[in-house]
């Protein structure tokens, strides 16, 4: 069992937000964003950053490091709907 094996409440959103890179983070949003964000949608964004910082916490490479940074520094949207 790995740090985060628990299965995913919604599907849609575990099939759209994913935290392997910045820019896969970012791209995320921009999906999320164009229907309008909804509280689910808000609560799975901000877990995603929670478990980016709770990598940090364990021993992983320098290039792995800066990009989990860059994901939790990312500023989420609002609720729109």
């Amino acid at each position: 069992m790995g740090l985060f094996d628990i299965k995913p409440k919604s599907k849609r959103l575990a099939r759209i937000i994913s935290i392997k890179s910045p820019q896969d983070f970012i791209r995320s949003i921009r999906i999320i964003k164009k229907g309008g964000v909804t509280l689910q949608e808000k609560r799975a964004l901000v877990l995603a950053q929670n478990r980016a910082r709770a990598i940090l916490k364990k021993k992983i490479s320098l290039k792995e490091r800066i990009e989990f940074i860059k994901i939790s520094k990312i500023k989420l949207p609002k609720i729109t709907r």
